[in-house]
């Protein structure tokens, strides 16, 4: 699924690929189509605001949740709720957690743009647009979501600064135990560390919206391949 070819999105995409730079700019391409635009302010607004119900209203009855069969407005409702009835007794405490990092991920996604492709649906992020390198394998694969971020010789703050990364697309080599950088090497092979805040992974969520009946709807919610 990750080497999907979107072809006419890679033409009009600004990635910049050589053997000493490869970037990926953001882009949002929602103001072409203004009813997605609408749908999406008020999908925000809904995930800002916790209604649980107005997300599962804009939401496909179908909506695709995982690779494993997880599906449809209750498994959503799951999703965002957490109930800590579900979970182990000795693990109940992890619920509120993860009910945060769930609305966080779904709002992210709904925040970093994106792009139609050929058949009309919109995906986000726009780091989903990406073609992976035959060279890349796409589990490794991290997008720098920012301009002017460091990267540094060791994974602390105050290393010192090895490259300013604008938007680059880097592969991933090490999680720094203890510390929150990664260890990433840039398309010229040059190693460093970048705080994770401002990483993003090729197979992290994304989101998937199709006009049905003439209305917009989220069809796909989803995380790895």
């Amino acid at each position: 699924m990750i080497r999907i070819f979107f072809t006419l999105l890679l033409m009009a995409l600004p990635v910049t690929l050589s053997a000493q730079e490869l970037t990926l700019p953001p882009v949002d391409e929602a103001e072409e189509d203004e009813s997605f635009v609408a749908y999406r302010d008020r999908l925000i607004a809904a995930v800002v605001a916790r209604d649980i119900e107005a997300i599962v209203a804009m939401s496909a009855e179908d909506i695709r949740l995982s690779f494993g069969g997880a599906s449809g407005h209750a498994a959503l409702r799951e999703y965002l709720t957490v109930d800590p009835k579900t979970f182990p007794e000795g693990q109940r405490h992890e619920a509120p957690a993860l009910r945060q990092r769930n609305w966080a991920d779904l709002e992210t996604v709904l925040r970093m743009g994106g792009v139609f492709d050929g058949d009309g649906q919109f995906v986000a992020p726009y780091t989903w647009s990406f073609q992976t390198p035959d060279d890349m394998d796409p589990f490794e694969v991290m997008f720098v979501t920012g301009t002017g971020v460091a990267m540094r010789d060791r994974p602390i703050r105050y290393g010192n600064v090895t490259a300013w990364l604008d938007h680059d697309v880097v592969r991933h080599l090490d999680w720094v135990s203890g510390t929150p950088y990664v260890k990433v090497a840039r398309a010229d092979e040059t190693e460093g560390y970048v705080h994770r805040d401002y990483l993003r992974a090729l197979v992290d969520y994304r989101a998937y919206f199709e006009k049905r009946e003439g209305e917009w709807k989220m069809i796909t919610f989803i995380a790895g391949d």
